[in-house]
């Protein structure tokens, strides 16, 4: 004898078990979260001392791709190998494969903004199934007016300088401009100055006759800073060409016109030596 079982309840469980399965396996899609305030809000703050701005990515399927974008600084900090990067956004290592990761965009803000004004962060977080959320974060840099209108009128400080560097080794005496170099043409003795980390200068090409008009605080803002910069500048230093030579810095947030009045090259056993003697004001 063949016996059918159809009974209701055990049908009603029958069904009941592949909804809730179907429920179970349902994916959750990432989620961006800002901690402690509303991310439609722009955020305003001090420039150069911004406070804490954590942003939270949620993703049960694990992190694929976290992309950051601010003007033309992109990063994605789930593959880039470039460890400096974390840094700026409170994490020590790549977050590919985690479900949760908090950013603090206080250091890339205090570090990367050197002017006041808004600037947008576009955050975009894929998981491996390849979905995405994307989140606009914008803060606004201020400039305290009251301290500004102390310090603006200030004389500029005036002061000397001396770099020096033998074949590849550090630049010596420029530590407070953050500048290092490479020598890119051996019979002009050709230096290219650029950066010496992720923090330092940003250079701005002044005219030499500029350099004497610039005698107060808010002169030197003016010539320094919301104008185009360059991450490297070239100086021919053979023969003491680099002589006359003017370009502002920006480095660490802090703004810097040089003048060179000198340079001296040489061979050593360890390589070219490059001397620049100059005056700075800040």
């Amino acid at each position: 004898m063949i016996r059918c079982f159809h009974s209701p309840c055990l049908l009603f469980c029958f069904v009941l078990g592949v909804v809730c399965a179907a429920h179970g396996a349902e994916p959750v899609a990432p989620n961006i979260v800002a901690q402690g305030f509303d991310i439609s809000v722009t955020q305003e703050g001090p420039l150069g001392d911004f406070g804490q701005i954590r942003v939270r990515f949620e993703v049960p399927d694990r992190i694929a791709e976290l992309y950051v974008r601010e003007r033309s600084y992109e990063v994605d900090l789930a593959t880039t190998p470039d460890t400096s990067h974390f840094s700026l956004f409170g994490i020590n290592t790549q977050v590919r494969q985690l479900t949760d990761v908090t950013l603090d965009f206080q250091d890339y803000i205090n570090r990367k903004v050197e002017a006041e004004g808004a600037y947008t962060f576009i955050l975009r977080v894929t998981d491996r199934k390849g979905r995405s959320v994307t989140e606009n974060l914008t803060i606004r840099a201020l400039r305290h007016p009251l301290a500004e209108e102390q310090s603006s009128f200030d004389a500029v400080q005036v002061g000397s300088f001396r770099f020096e560097r033998i074949g590849s080794s550090l630049v010596s005496g420029a530590e407070r401009f953050g500048i290092s170099w490479r020598t890119i043409d051996v019979e002009d003795v050709l230096i290219e100055l650029h950066a010496g980390d992720e923090r330092s200068s940003s250079f701005i090409e002044i005219m030499p006759s500029e350099y004497d008009e610039v005698s107060t605080k808010i002169q030197l803002e003016q010539k320094t800073r919301g104008v185009e910069t360059t991450g490297n500048l070239l100086l021919p230093t053979v023969d003491g060409k680099a002589a006359g030579s003017v370009f502002g810095i920006i480095s660490r947030g802090e703004p810097y016109l040089l003048r060179v009045t000198g340079s001296e090259t040489s061979l050593s056993p360890l390589g070219t030596s490059v001397i620049l003697i100059g005056e700075y004001k800040h």
